[in-house]
Parts: C-alpha cells; sequence; structure tokens
C-alpha cells in the first residue's frame, strides 16, 4: 500500500471531538480504507492530510 492512491472515508473530520470519548479532539482528518480489514478486524484507520 506504500506509494498508492487509496480512498479514506473520513468520519471523524478535522476539529471535531470523538463521539463518545468528548476529552479526544480530532486536529487531523480521522477516517479508515474500506475493504482493508486491520489486525483487530476492524477496517484499516487513516489520516488524511490532504
Amino acid at each position: 500500500m506504500i506509494g498508492s492512491v487509496v480512498k479514506v472515508i473520513v468520519d471523524r473530520p478535522l476539529g471535531t471531538y470523538h463521539p463518545e470519548h468528548k476529552d479526544i479532539y480530532y486536529s487531523v482528518n480521522y477516517g479508515y480504507i474500506p475493504d482493508i480489514v486491520a489486525l483487530d478486524g476492524e477496517e484499516q484507520d487513516a489520516y488524511s492530510l490532504v
């Protein structure tokens, strides 16, 4: 995946707080890469700096 272009679904945009843990602030766009499963069994987490 390094050097590849991937689609990131941003579900926690820059400047927002975590929906359940109000002390977690997102200073970058945070989301996941659909159809790529991480070791925890969930879709791969990703930051979008664009």
